[in-house]
């Protein structure tokens, strides 16, 4: 067990590290101080070694990395180590409840708003760490399951199912096929609503599958099914503000019974020219447009598709879809970062209020009918993948509902699993000394459902 010294250390490491980094995705300065007003909670005492801070050249990096060293070349071998941070998850999931908190400004009265606050029935609350991973997290906590509109559970989800279509592809690809990615985007203007934009583009997806034109491209590449992705970004910091633009990833399963070696250069532009003329009939006739020919379609190898599901989930690069920071626009967890780093956005909030309120119930990905029954991929609501837990964990410890209060009051429950996975339980229980009584002063409490547990450490 930790030395309460050493505890004591960890945590305010980990609290200054909360402070300063977890705002490092927006460009909007922070000032390393909380966002939402509140002070940080800190310990009674602090040892010699808290808080320091990085020196010169040693900066933090973006996206939930650690600090880093410079590269240094050995002089015999001509080896260069360093020069990349580390990437840490806790720092990235601490980043992800301060999304969440923000979330829930613009979504009260949501599942996203109770989301990780309050108890399952009587459960007791923990806290788990994995054994393999090292990483923190909940249990005897409701979780709203939304893909779209919570930052904790959509990161949960999507690396899930990146998980599932990893082991669909690698099977497909056993079995002799091969991987395309088909991407469809259709016209749009700064007027257009989201929720019109997404019904045409339905429409025209719909029609263009069951063009014959195009059920006989998809038979030439030996396609048996496909798994689509539904993605939006919003361009109203770029030159040109196209508002809101929705598009579609189509993982394509093909090369079954065909000969791989037709997959050249040539044959792969005559299909996406033919694709592609009827894709743009298709928006056409949805009242849509005309997609340009650079832009409306693009029909990618093996290799593009591979690299695209290897991000899928992943926070150390470009996270998936609406979770990602869009190279060319701003995707609505984007929306969520501005806010956070500068409260005067307000154009920000209405933004991801109407994305989640227009995706709410929409389906993230689409598998063909009986594709994930050919590769034996098990059947999981996304609700039911938010409330997993991981199956090699040890608890490390419970929280009192008093305690809760106290976590939730200074929005701190990020930051009690920050320090429970770099400072174990007793950096925990000093965290939860020096906010004790906090929740006192709050309207926003759990429910007490009689539930009279202490805080234990095991």
């Amino acid at each position: 067990m930790r030395s309460l010294p050493r505890a004591r250390a960890a945590m305010h490491a980990a609290t200054a590290t909360n402070s300063k980094a977890a705002t490092a995705p927006t460009s909007r300065p922070s000032g390393g101080e909380r966002t939402d007003g509140r002070a940080i909670a800190r310990p009674p005492a602090r040892s010699a070694e808290a808080g320091r801070k990085p020196g010169p050249g040693r900066p933090l990096g973006t996206n939930a990395k650690f600090p880093f060293t410079p590269p240094t070349t050995d002089p015999e071998t001509g080896e260069i180590t360093g020069g990349e941070a580390v990437f840490d998850p806790m720092l990235a999931r601490l980043q992800r409840f301060m999304l969440q908190s923000v979330a829930r400004k613009f979504l009260p009265k949501s599942r996203t708003d109770k989301c990780l606050r309050l108890r399952q029935a009587s459960k007791e609350i923990q806290v788990w760490q994995s054994k393999e991973f090292k990483t923190t997290s909940y249990s005897g906590l409701q979780t709203c399951g939304s893909v779209w509109a919570c930052p904790v559970c959509s990161a949960k989800i999507a690396e899930r199912r990146r998980a599932e279509i990893i082991a669909a592809m690698a099977a497909h690809k056993a079995a002799g096929g091969c991987m395309n990615l088909l991407t469809l985007t259709a016209p749009h203007q700064r007027v257009d609503q989201l929720g019109d934009l997404l019904k045409k583009q339905a429409l025209a997806l719909k029609n263009m599958f069951a063009d014959r034109t195009v059920r006989k491209v998809l038979a030439e590449m030996g396609v048996l099914g496909q798994i689509r992705a539904l993605e939006v970004t919003h361009g109203r910091l770029s030159e040109f503000n196209n508002g809101w633009h929705p598009h579609y990833h189509v993982l394509l399963f093909a090369g079954s019974g065909v000969d791989l070696a037709r997959f050249d250069g040539p044959q792969m532009k005559d299909w996406a020219v033919r694709l592609y003329l009827r894709w743009a009939a298709c928006c056409e006739r949805a009242g849509l447009g005309t997609p340009s020919f650079a832009h409306g379609l693009k029909l990618d190898d093996g290799s593009k598709a591979a690299r695209y599901v290897s991000k899928w989930g992943l926070e150390d690069e470009m996270t998936k879809g609406h979770t990602k920071k869009a190279i060319h626009g701003e995707t609505p967890f984007d929306f969520l970062r501005a806010y956070l780093g500068d409260k005067a956005d307000k154009q920000a909030g209405a933004l991801f209020k109407e994305f989640a309120e227009t995706f709410k119930g929409k389906q993230q990905l689409r598998w063909s009918p009986g594709l994930k029954k050919r590769y034996a991929i098990g059947e999981a609501s996304d609700e039911e993948l938010a409330a997993q837990m991981d199956d090699h964990a040890a608890m490390l410890g419970t929280i009192t509902l008093d305690q809760w209060r106290d976590v939730l009051a200074v929005e701190g429950n990020g930051t009690v699993l920050m320090l429970a996975a770099k400072g174990g339980w007793d950096a925990v229980a000093i965290f939860l000394e020096s906010i004790k009584g906090k929740g006192q002063r709050t309207d926003r409490q759990p429910e007490n459902n009689g539930c009279s547990s202490r805080l234990s450490r095991t």
